[in-house]
């Protein structure tokens, strides 16, 4: 695909490159229109992986804000700044199976966001994430939302008004990645997994995926009863689908 997105196939598994090393893979409008196409064209893979070339995972957008005096109206904004990401975050809520996020290096801004958007993360050790919007002058509220039900507020707060950076480990308590590994050893790690999640009924995989994007937001009960739910619908369709 143009734009510095990269697909290719090796099964059940589809793999999605950020391929931008030299800009240290930030992401262009372009590009993120590239990466949602890339995404909705492998619906029918049961594995998605997202990683990227070179040192750094992802450095952030590739945008830079109005200047002064340039007479762009708020309507600009959400068009040119906003419609890209909030098109982008929908493209990874509407797929109904995992995708897994491979982090080295840097993944600041938009890197940090794809790699929480992602369902399973790994993050090699050594990497950090950070916002650092502020010191360009712009609210990263956009950035946040994703972060909001995995990070603690305060701990959100601080790392955006900080601006400061924030270490794998760090990450990992704050569930924006899932877990650590080695360095040298993220692909290795991440052909594991996903023969790991290929070697599951799919139905049995997604419904996990559903649930936890949807039942956190619910109270207890809420929680259990559209567990329950789930749970009786993938049992009752794989029974009925049952050889006789």
């Amino acid at each position: 695909m143009g734009s510095h997105i990269k697909s290719s196939w090796d099964g059940k598994v589809a793999t999605l490159t950020l391929s931008r090393a030299d800009q240290g893979n930030r992401l262009s409008n372009a590009m993120a229109l590239d990466l949602i196409a890339a995404l909705d064209a492998a619906q029918a893979c049961p594995v998605v992986v997202l990683r990227a070339e070179g040192s750094d995972f992802c450095l952030g957008r590739d945008m830079q804000p109005p200047p002064p005096g340039s007479n762009v109206s708020a309507i600009d904004v959400l068009r040119d700044d906003a419609a890209p990401m909030m098109a982008l975050y929908e493209a990874f809520r509407r797929r109904k199976d995992p995708v897994m996020g491979l982090v080295q290096g840097k993944a600041w801004g938009i890197g940090m966001v794809l790699s929480s958007l992602c369902d399973l993360t790994l993050a090699e050790a050594g990497s950090s994430f950070r916002l650092r919007e502020l010191e360009r002058g712009i609210p990263p509220c956009i950035a946040m939302a994703p972060l909001l039900d995995k990070m603690p507020s305060k701990a959100l707060g601080y790392l955006v008004l900080s601006a400061e950076e924030m270490d794998a480990h760090t990450a990992l308590m704050f569930g924006v990645v899932s877990t650590i590994v080695p360095a040298g050893h993220l692909e290795a790690s991440a052909a594991n997994l996903a023969q790991r999640l290929l070697a599951f009924p799919p139905e049995a995989v997604a419904a996990v995926k559903l649930y936890l994007a949807t039942a956190p937001r619910q109270n207890s009960v809420s929680a259990e009863n559209y567990g329950a739910s789930l749970l009786a619908n993938v049992l009752a369709s794989r029974a009925a689908n049952s050889p006789t």
